[in-house]
């Protein structure tokens, strides 16, 4: 679990220990991440590691939730454009993420990160199966849609349309990283999809 005390860290310091965990991930990925390495990345001692982290399943769920914040920034200012469109959200989200892997070391983390995350063996999967309970991030996004140009305001179906859109986005990423696919392709398919949902769900 991660700790308090590296939630409580200077945003400065906690930045150098993310970026150093990142970096390790990026070069290593999944089981062979050194807790050295990170250490002489961050400039901490293993004394300050293991008051931050219980161990490595904590450093996938950092890398994780750091991208995941990056993402959030980037598609809420896309939701405050187009005054939450649902449908133009999940639209632009699939560029977003893409933009987001433009870097060989970020793109080298995304396709490392889908690729094990059902690899049994790996800390990425054991995060996945045993410690993550969903996402605060994609809770705030989702709270930040409009339900205005949906057939109904229904709780229910406002949910729906949102995992069915979520489906699609995640499949598209999957693509994107695991898939020699050109990404305008990828996008084409994708947007061709949005369409259909919005055939049987817009106002």
């Amino acid at each position: 679990m991660i700790k308090q005390t590296f939630i409580n860290l200077p945003e400065d310091k906690k930045n150098r220990v993310v970026e150093a965990i990142i970096d390790e991930f990026a070069v290593e990925g999944t089981n062979r991440i050194s807790i050295n390495n990170i250490i002489k990345r961050a400039g901490i001692s293993r004394g300050s590691f293991y008051q931050y982290f219980d161990d490595k399943v904590d450093l996938i769920e950092v890398i994780v939730h750091s991208y995941l914040q990056q993402f959030e920034q980037k598609i809420n200012r896309v939701i405050t454009a187009s005054r939450g469109d649902v449908f133009y959200a999940y639209e632009m989200s699939l560029s977003v993420v893409e933009n987001m892997g433009k870097l060989p070391r970020d793109r080298a983390v995304f396709t490392k990160l889908i690729y094990t995350m059902y690899d049994n063996e790996t800390v990425v999967a054991q995060y996945f199966r045993e410690r993550c309970n969903g996402f605060e991030e994609v809770d705030r996004i989702r709270g930040r849609l409009s339900r205005q140009n949906l057939k109904s305001r229904d709780d229910d179906f406002f949910l729906d349309v949102n995992n069915i859109l979520l489906t699609l986005l995640r499949r598209a990423v999957r693509e994107l990283y695991l898939m020699d696919v050109e990404f305008d392709e990828i996008r084409k398919r994708y947007l061709k999809k949005i369409d259909i949902i919005k055939l049987g769900a817009a106002a």
